[in-house]
């Protein structure tokens, strides 16, 4: 592939007329929390920098608030998955916000989650370092409470990971990943774009890069840079329908029955440690508060 980073940065206050980076922002409802996913991303050291926003059937309130961002900031651009189209997952609207982007970079950033300011930057830095066709970093994962927003966890993905680790369980954050367009363009189908209509459509995407492309660069910051958040009904009443599309996901990887049933019973080991305090890669339980760096886009 060619090297698409070849291309230098535009300098700060040039109109981001190339910009390296292209953060792909789905959202259905939730105005207030998309308001402070935009603001953290405002906030970024990096300036030039674009954002596709993909309305996906949202109420007029919340489609507001995208409007509003785009009219505020040139960087922003707000496009539709028309009601004709609208199909049940977010699969369709990070597609076609990828096709709306320019950038050689695509970053995602879910509109519940929170980006630290250095996040593109780094990130950016780290790809042009590493020629990194791929990237990560550590992130917190938190809920907020009457006191204020706690962090639970922090996690840290591998500093190394192949296609084996990774069937073992989802250790790429959605909003933390940074891929090379040409990348994703490797697993696309047809005009619909690198994902699929299937739940954990990220896991799912993941698992097809690191098979299409065994000598995919990949690389990690230890650093946390995104924050993600937990909701309270994102828990046990989804732990069977998460089995059962991780199930489905891993059968399309099995040669037989017997692997399959391997591939599973790995995969439900993983989840398991993921509970045990401090125990596995790259987990470690807090309990303190969200740091300073994050809170300013959710403050009164």
């Amino acid at each position: 592939m060619s090297d698409p980073l070849s291309t230098p940065e535009p300098e700060p206050g040039s109109g981001c007329d190339m910009p390296a980076i292209a953060v792909v922002m789905p959202f259905r409802n939730h105005g207030a929390l998309l308001a402070q996913a935009c603001a953290s991303l405002r906030r970024q050291t990096l300036p030039c920098w674009e954002a596709i926003l993909v309305n996906d059937c949202s109420q007029s309130e919340t489609w507001a608030v995208a409007h509003q961002l785009t009219d505020d900031d040139e960087r922003f651009q707000l496009i539709e998955v028309g009601t004709e189209q609208h199909f049940p997952g977010p699969w369709l609207a990070r597609n076609l916000g990828i096709m709306a982007s320019r950038a050689p970079l695509i970053a995602f950033l879910d509109a519940d989650d929170l980006w630290h300011p250095n996040k593109l930057a780094q990130q950016l830095q780290l790809h042009r370092d590493q020629g990194a066709d791929l990237s990560v970093s550590a992130y917190f994962r938190f809920r907020s409470e009457s006191l204020g927003e706690v962090v639970v966890e922090k996690r840290t993905p591998p500093a190394r990971l192949s296609y084996r680790e990774l069937l073992a369980g989802n250790v790429l954050p959605l909003s933390s990943v940074m891929v090379r367009r040409e990348l994703l363009q490797t697993v696309a189908s047809g005009h619909c774009g690198p994902f699929r209509a299937e739940r954990h459509e990220d896991y799912g995407l993941w698992l097809r890069l690191f098979a299409r492309c065994p000598e995919l660069r990949y690389a990690r910051l230890a650093e946390p840079l995104m924050a993600y958040r937990l909701h309270p009904d994102s828990l046990s009443a989804q732990r069977w329908r998460s089995y059962l599309a991780v199930s489905t996901l891993l059968a399309q990887h099995s040669r037989n029955r017997l692997e399959h049933a391997q591939l599973l019973a790995r995969w439900a080991f993983s989840r398991v440690r993921e509970r045990w305090p401090n125990r596995g890669s790259g987990r470690i339980r807090c309990g303190e508060p969200l740091p300073e760096a994050y809170l300013q886009p959710i403050s009164p």
